[in-house]
Order: C-alpha cells, then sequence, then structure tokens
C-alpha cells in the first residue's frame, strides 16, 4: 500500500485546515469571481451558482480568477469546464485567471487548459498574476 494513499498531494495542508471562499464583483458587463483555498467537491455547488448569476446580471464576460487557490480537484475542474460548456452556449465569454504553479499542473497534465481561455492577468487588473 502507498504511503500516500488518503492523503491530500504533498503540500497542500490537511483537509481540515483547507478552506474555501468565493468573492463575487459585478462591473459594466463583466462578472468577477475570484475563488481562494481549495476548490474540492464540496464546494462546486457554490461555483456553479456563482456562474448562474452571469445569466442574471447580463453579462457578457466572466472572468474567475484563481490566482490565490491553493488546491483544486478534479470536481472542481470539472466545474470548471462545465462553466466554460455554458458560457459557449449561453453566448458569454470566460476568462480563467492562472493559478499558482502548483494548482496549475492539474490543468497541464489533463490538458484542460487546452479548453479554457487562460490568462495571466485578470482583464482591466492592474494587480500582477
Amino acid at each position: 500500500m502507498s504511503a500516500a494513499a488518503g492523503r491530500p498531494p504533498r503540500g497542500s495542508p490537511p483537509r481540515a485546515e483547507r478552506s474555501f471562499h468565493l468573492s463575487m464583483q459585478h462591473d459594466d458587463a463583466t462578472l468577477h469571481l475570484r475563488l481562494t483555498g481549495a476548490l474540492e467537491w464540496g464546494c462546486v455547488g457554490r461555483v456553479e451558482a456563482a456562474v448562474d448569476q452571469a445569466s442574471q446580471v447580463r453579462a457578457s464576460r466572466v472572468v474567475v480568477d484563481l490566482r490565490e487557490l491553493d488546491f483544486l480537484d478534479l470536481a472542481g475542474l470539472r466545474a470548471l469546464l462545465r462553466a466554460n460548456d455554458r458560457a459557449r452556449a449561453e453566448r458569454f465569454e470566460l476568462i480563467v485567471v492562472r493559478p499558482r504553479r502548483q494548482v496549475r499542473r492539474i490543468f497541464t497534465l489533463t490538458r484542460a487548459g487546452k479548453e479554457l481561455t487562460m490568462v495571466d492577468r485578470a482583464p482591466g487588473s492592474d494587480h500582477p498574476g
């Protein structure tokens, strides 16, 4: 049995210490979502509900800022890919601001980064990525 079985990836905090926060800001035609902490299966519904807001506020662009994300599991990645599919179907633009290197790896390994529009800085942001 592997010593790593059932444990979080090396360098990630123990499950009890992980938290997730989503903040939302709407300006002009852009809905900004900033995700911090650990995006795991238990938080996916919050991300999906936030993307629902794009239709309600008639946003033509949704920016999902992952720069402060510490952990992303496959359920979180699938939520981002579903949001991208929804953006195409509902004709709004989805832009993902690249996460830290430790989180970025899942996008490379799964090639999901090729499906998403990923940028280093949020459009209109003066905060370096």
